[in-house]
């Protein structure tokens, strides 16, 4: 799939299934995409994927599949370099504002999607105009930190939780801008699936390994 596709498949609505890559080693993304996913979420924030890790993976998968690289901030010189990595696009940490939002799509200059993180209180409060960004290409509720920035770190069920990203999800609907979130287990992502998040991120190596790992253990012993 060209990264052209993938933006005109997000911008339809559809359901686009993907994992989070956190090891900066081609072969664990090559084997993450040999099982069907619809894109890889490289992460240069909490991962080990920067520039480099990021021009050698891809060129490893030969355009195998989508790979989304979010960078560690929001300093222009950091997205520059990264955009320069052609990866399909670039998922933008604590966007916080429209100001921000539209620093970060000059920088990028339409080399490769941009995807803007509503990650706290202050980004609920913007969202609207943070939706109407042109260049924008997608909002993506990293949960985490929301809910830490809230005083609620982690509790998902919260009242105040879902509230915030269902005020995330109606605005973003209403400014027919695509959603996506990442959630850890797929019984979580699939709850946020009737509110509209079509971009999904579901799990990450370190815990896919070990959950394999597990299971072949307990199989043994068993």
């Amino acid at each position: 799939m060209s990264p052209t596709q993938f933006r005109d498949r997000l911008r339809a609505g559809e359901r686009l299934l993907g994992t989070l890559v956190q090891i900066p080693r081609p072969e664990v993304a090559v084997r993450l995409a040999g099982q069907g996913f619809d894109w890889l979420f490289l992460d240069g924030e909490h991962g080990g994927f920067g520039p480099a890790e990021t021009s050698r993976t891809l060129a490893a998968l030969k355009g195998a599949v989508p790979c989304l690289l979010r960078v560690p901030s929001l300093d222009p010189a950091v997205l520059d370099d990264a955009a320069g990595c052609s990866a399909a696009g670039l998922i933008v940490p604590h966007v916080d504002t429209a100001a921000q939002a539209e620093a970060a799509v000059r920088t990028v200059r339409g080399r490769g999607l941009v995807v803007v993180q509503a990650e706290s209180a202050e980004s609920v409060m913007n969202i609207g105009a943070i939706a109407r960004v042109p260049g924008v290409d997608a909002v993506f509720v990293g949960p985490y930190d929301l809910s830490a920035s809230m005083g609620i770190s982690e509790q998902f069920s919260h009242p105040a939780f879902l509230d915030a990203v269902a005020s995330i999800a109606r605005t973003c609907r209403e400014a027919s801008m695509p959603l996506g979130i990442f959630r850890m287990t797929a019984a979580e992502i699939r709850t946020q699936e009737d509110d509209g998040f079509t971009l999904l991120a579901t799990g990450l190596d370190g815990t896919l390994l070990e959950a394999g790992a597990r299971a072949l253990l307990a199989e043994l012993r068993g």
